[in-house]
């Protein structure tokens, strides 16, 4: 650290808040661990404070790193502020570290031509670096203004804050808190940030008036008379920025310009003309600018140029930096000064910073400063540039926002530039990212918008958008697309017209025409092959053998095509097709009713998306949301929270939303009947996707709080699928029959004469639009099948409750076969649902004991499960209390009768060690009300009453 970087003058006011700092970040307490959150207003002094800690800490022995986030606006550069820390090492650490580490090439030297990193191993590194230089002296890290961070630089930053590291490593990551309003990013972050172990919040107020009067008296003693001071008490309010701007104003008790913009405005005027070109010049910049950059964007002689510098670091408008550049001592005075440049001028400066930058600085920084130019061929080039190093980086967010920016103005393009191409890069980052409608979207507005497409452009065109219309779940898009398609492209041996097959293979297969699906795959894979189109042909072997599995002639055989596709594509190196071949086998296995193996490839095909950085796009995200789905139907309703607590991995709205309409789920089943109130809330987003609207207006139908209400929920979610989706006679339409009829019984016998029969005929109405489900969408697997034998049988039991001629011989036969067809599928929930009304039809027909046998049974279940509405219905079934397994632990408990489950067990070992539940969800990136819950489980299970007796049954166990 640079002399020149250390305080000039003494710390005001702040002394509590510098002891925290010093002791969380070791330098008073050498046994402290974690990281802290600074926050607090724009100009509260949260800078000041961080250059007192750091010269401390430099003092102390520790190595202080430190990283500025950019407000760069659109054109984010990914984790620039760990960029900004590598590249200040010195050359022969920053080799070593590069060759050991090569994911941290591109960040020490910037991007680098070949194949693009992982970010997982990037994240890794980052940490393994810090390690490194930890393992030499205790290392502070410090991220400044994490409110302009962009989404990659957040999601790194809760890496290194998470990780529990061998060496001294501490962090301080600072932000604007007034800056964080409901809808900005980092708000989200910072909540699961403070959750994690060790990581604590401080967050600067307003100084004391008291405080204030000091901080004046150190700045200015004798110069400011007592009208002065208190004037300025008043007006700053605590705000140490506002104070030292009020410590330059003659007349400090008179009238003040009506704004802080006008007040700062003043003190530029005060400069000579050099002085305010280089301020202006400044502000512009983004950020801290050195006096090289700086010497070619002023065009001023080197004397005069240094003297405007000098008037402007007098002036105490900017200061030095540690890498010998300057910047503004405050933030709120770049943007002022900025916004008080005319349109001319500000165009003059950012054009000088694109001639300077040009060949030389990072491509999003001369983007920016091209747009805000109006040099729209530079701004091209240089998005596109930024774009695919975005993506070198895992950043897909960011590579989709500098493709939009080139697609805006894309009129300057240079000639030759494969236009359309750049619309089918940007809807595929897009897709990546997870905004899987918004690519749709892009390419159906080029779509519409370019008239002056050759054939060829068009056909590439409507290909994207085709896929990207699957992708989207439309109905009728794609097809659409493809009628198009075969009448622009010939039937010729070239790659658009194997690109075309391979949709039509797609397109037949989402339609259900499979013998035409496999056709088309077919000629696709062929001509593929002959064109050396490795990609294509394994994407259309995928829709081959999907098409094969949904006809069902080679049972044996599907398993086996998906996992060659699968083992072909990751040798390939294909991770596209790897996911998407494991997608099918996943499903493969659901549609046999084979659950637990197809929960495990749904989490393998979601582990694998993580890896590669697409755990949002289609299929990775598919991985998560349908092992939680699978993991509901297999009673495996903790897992099932866990996959769907994703707000610290800043997921995109509508994957979000979907997953928590299967969280929903479990809220139904465990009588959580607020849960309706999220029901309400994703009720708007059910025009987004199909699997929303069925997700979480089936729960919501269990939800209700009367038949009534269910119905409501049922005929809406009839209507949008109908109206929104194309989708009225849906195979879910079994399922959705089946609750709202098991609704309709259950209040049957307490309904008015008129009510009764409307229902009655409500549920004839509902076996016949079953029926037609059967029949236009079938056939269908064990899953289907069970639904169905549940809607029959819920109807014999509404005709039975209103009185109706029910044979019970048939009642009782109707839900023992319902029963066992849940049971066959693992579906424990609705294993146990079905059993008690078999129950209690048992019971209705005199046989209580076999009706206590079978409740006793799915009392169990519903326990397990924690379905306590579920559990009580069963217990008066039963006809007595029926408990859980002996109160005292035993073994057993442990790893028999009522075993914990692996996550469980992972838990426990955590709490046998002291952690608290915060702690443990960090270590196992789950919620902390997903470990409460975790917990709650293991109590129950080992009979204690605390945590502390869990643990000390643990070991008891263990010794």
């Amino acid at each position: 650290m640079s002399a020149d970087w250390r305080p000039a003058e003494p710390l005001v006011g702040r002394e509590p808040e510098l002891e925290r700092l010093l002791a969380a970040t070791g330098v008073t307490d050498p046994e402290a661990r974690g990281g802290v959150l600074l926050s607090g207003d724009a100009g509260i002094g949260k800078t000041r404070l961080l250059r007192e800690l750091a010269a401390r800490a430099a003092d102390a022995g520790h190595r202080v790193l430190a990283g500025h986030c950019l407000d760069l606006g659109d054109s984010a550069i990914p984790f620039q502020p760990f960029a900004q820390v590598l590249a200040a090492l010195d050359d022969t650490t920053r080799k070593a570290m590069s060759d050991a580490m090569p994911p941290l090439g591109p960040l020490m030297w910037g991007a680098a031509d070949g194949a693009g990193i992982d970010r997982g191993e990037l994240f890794s590194s980052v940490v393994a670096a810090l390690e490194l230089l930890a393992a030499s002296q205790p290392v502070l890290l410090v991220v400044e203004d994490a409110h302009w961070a962009d989404a990659s630089t957040r999601h790194l930053i809760r890496y290194v804050l998470s990780h529990r590291y061998e060496g001294d490593v501490r962090i301080v990551v600072s932000y604007r808190s007034d800056d964080l309003h409901r809808r900005h990013p980092l708000r989200a972050d910072v909540a699961e940030w403070i959750r994690l172990p060790g990581v604590q919040r401080l967050d600067l107020g307003p100084l004391a008036d008291s405080e204030v009067r000091e901080l004046v008296r150190s700045r200015a003693a004798g110069v400011v008379d007592a009208r002065g001071l208190a004037a300025i008490v008043r007006r700053a309010e605590g705000n140490a920025f506002i104070v030292e701007e009020l410590l330059d104003v003659d007349d400090k008790s008179g009238a003040l310009p009506p704004t802080l913009a006008d007040l700062l405005l003043v003190r530029l005027d005060r400069l000579d003309d050099a002085g305010r070109q280089v301020v202006r010049a400044l502000a512009c910049a983004g950020g801290e600018v050195g006096d090289e950059l700086l010497s070619v964007v002023v065009d001023l002689p080197p004397r005069t140029l240094e003297e405007g510098v000098r008037a402007a670091l007098d002036h105490r408008i900017l200061s030095r930096t540690r890498s010998d550049g300057y910047g503004f001592r405050h933030a709120l005075f770049a943007e002022v000064v900025r916004d008080d440049l005319l349109p001319g001028e500000r165009r003059r400066i950012h054009a000088a910073y694109v001639r300077a930058l040009s060949g030389l600085g990072d491509s999003a920084d001369v983007a920016r400063h091209a747009f805000e130019a109006g040099l729209d061929e530079v701004a091209f080039t240089a998005s596109l540039r930024a774009a695919e190093r975005a993506t070198r980086v895992a950043g897909h967010n960011e590579a989709a926002d500098h493709y939009e920016r080139a697609l805006s103005v894309v009129s300057a393009a240079p000639e030759g530039t494969d236009v359309v191409g750049l619309v089918i890069a940007a809807s595929e980052a897009k897709t990546t990212a997870g905004y899987v409608r918004r690519a749709w979207v892009l390419v159906e507005d080029f779509l519409e918008q370019a008239d002056d497409l050759s054939g060829e452009e068009r056909a590439r065109l409507l290909v994207a958008y085709g896929t990207a219309a699957l992708m989207a779940d439309r109905v009728h898009e794609p097809r659409k697309a493809l009628d198009e398609l075969f009448e622009l492209v010939p039937e010729q041996p070239t790659p658009l017209r194997a690109a075309v097959e391979e949709l039509a293979a797609r397109v037949a297969s989402n339609e259900r025409h499979f013998d035409e699906a496999i056709r088309w795959a077919t000629q696709a894979m062929t001509l593929g092959q002959r064109l050396g189109l490795n990609r294509l042909v394994a994407d259309a072997a995928a829709t081959k053998a999907r098409a094969r599995a949904r006809i069902g002639d080679d049972p044996e055989g599907d398993e086996r095509r998906f996992l060659e596709v699968a083992k072909i594509a990751a040798t390939e190196g294909d991770v596209v097709a790897e996911l998407r071949a494991r997608h099918h086998l996943a499903f493969y296995y659901h549609e046999r009713g084979m659950l637990d193996r197809a929960e495990a490839e749904f989490l393998r095909t979601m582990k694998t998306a993580v890896q590669a950085g697409r755990q949002w796009a289609p299929y990775g995200f598919d991985g998560r949301f349908f092992a939680s789905v699978a993991a509901y139907a297999l009673g495996h309703w903790d897992l099932v929270l866990e996959l769907c607590d994703v707000a610290m991995l800043q997921p995109p709205k509508v994957p979000a939303a979907d997953l928590e309409a299967v969280a929903l789920l479990v809220s139904a089943g465990r009588g959580d009947t607020s849960a309706l109130r999220t029901a309400e809330r994703l009720r708007a987003l059910w025009h987004k996707d199909i699997v929303l609207a069925i997700q979480s207006a089936t729960a919501a139908i269990d939800l209700a709080h009367d038949a009534d209400e269910a119905t409501r929920w049922h005929d809406d979610l009839v209507l949008t699928l109908t109206d929104k989706w194309d989708g009225e006679f849906v195979p879910a339409r079994l399922r959705m029959g089946g609750l709202l009829v098991g609704r309709l019984a259950d209040e049957a016998t307490h309904a008015s004469t008129v009510t009764r029969s409307e229902w009655v005929e409500r549920a004839d109405q509902l076996r016949a639009d079953a029926d037609r489900v059967i029949e236009e969408r079938g056939p269908f697997g064990p899953e289907g099948l069970a639904w169905s034998l549940r809607l029959d049988a819920e109807i014999l039991r509404l005709r039975w409750s209103v009185g109706g001629e029910v044979p019970l011989a048939e009642l009782l036969a109707a839900w023992r076969e319902t029963t066992e067809a849940f049971g066959a599928l693992g579906q424990v929930y609705e294993e146990a649902r079905s059993a008690s009304r078999l129950a209690a039809v048992l019971q209705a027909a005199g046989d209580v004991a076999g009706a206590k046998e079978v409740a006793s049974a799915a009392h169990e279940q519903a326990v397990g499960l924690g379905a306590a509405p579920l559990a009580r219905e069963l217990e008066a079934l039963a006809g007595a209390p029926v408990r859980p397994a002996a109160s005292h632990a035993s073994a057993s408990q442990v790893a028999g009768e009522k075993p914990l489950t692996a996550r469980e067990r992972e838990v426990l070992d955590h709490l046998v060690e002291g952690r608290t539940n915060g702690e443990i969800a960090s270590l196992l990136f789950i919620s902390t009300k997903t470990v409460s819950v975790h917990v709650s489980n293991i109590l129950a299970k080992l009979g204690a009453a605390t945590r502390t007796e869990a643990a000390a049954i643990a070991r008891r166990q263990r010794a």
